[in-house]
């Protein structure tokens, strides 16, 4: 399994895609509009600050995502038909995968964070900060395990755009570009039911000083495990193809 997670590594560390992608994007992002609310305060927090969690967040999801979407070729090429061979169970391979896209959520936060000291001056204590990326990092679970499953279950003709729809569409109804305090209350409730809602509130509370909530945890531990076994599913489905 070492081998296996240090062979992923070198594969991620090699992908130009995902400097864009979770990082350019994000960065500019942020640039361009974390200014038109600077004035307001959004989920308890003056709102650079907010808007910057909820940015790292959208660069996060993408990144894990994006190595979802990866998968499906892998899968067109035979590799998971070679990895079948292995002794590696299934659930190890997907944990490998998991753990290894939850990894590219930790460029975008320090790069919008670093825009955003820069920008707007937003300032955390050293400590706020690092319980702030590692919240960010190990938030992106669902996510990494949701682009599993539609990279194992699905061609890549279609695994790419299905990704890219489910990351627009949770990033814009769980209010990671637009802030769900702004949202109308129907569209706060489900908000508030999405997995990138929770995510971004780890960010929010950790940086107000605050734990997280219980609701928020469970939101995110349903879409987890749900993930999983979708994940794992998808997999053993895959694998088992002529």
């Amino acid at each position: 399994m070492r081998a296996y997670l240090g062979f992923e590594l070198r594969r991620l560390a090699r992908d130009p895609r995902l400097l864009f992608f979770s990082v350019i994007g994000p960065v500019a992002t942020y640039v361009i509009f974390s200014g038109w609310s600077a004035g307001d305060r959004l989920e308890g927090l003056a709102a650079p600050v907010a808007v910057m969690i909820g940015v790292a967040g959208y660069g996060a999801v993408a990144g894990v995502l994006m190595v979802g979407s990866a998968v499906s070729q892998e899968r067109a090429a035979g590799w998971l038909r070679q990895l079948r061979v292995t002794p590696l169970p299934a659930w190890r391979v997907v944990t490998v995968k998991a753990f290894v896209g939850s990894l590219t959520a930790i460029p975008p936060a320090i790069a919008v964070g670093a825009v955003a000291a820069i920008q707007h001056q937003v300032a955390l204590p050293a400590g706020r900060w690092l319980i702030l990326l590692a919240l960010l990092w190990a938030g992106t679970a669902p996510f990494a395990l949701l682009g599993l499953a539609i990279g194992y279950g699905l061609s890549p003709r279609l695994a790419v755009p299905v990704n890219l729809l489910v990351f627009l569409v949770m990033s814009v109804l769980g209010g990671l570009l637009a802030p769900a305090d702004y949202f109308p209350p129907g569209l706060r409730a489900l908000a508030h039911a999405l997995p990138t809602y929770r995510y971004a509130e780890l960010g929010w509370r950790s940086a107000a000083g605050h734990l997280p909530t219980g609701a928020g945890l469970a939101v995110l531990t349903a879409w987890t495990v749900v993930a999983a076994l979708l994940a794992a599913w998808a997999y053993r489905r895959s694998t088992a193809r002529p």
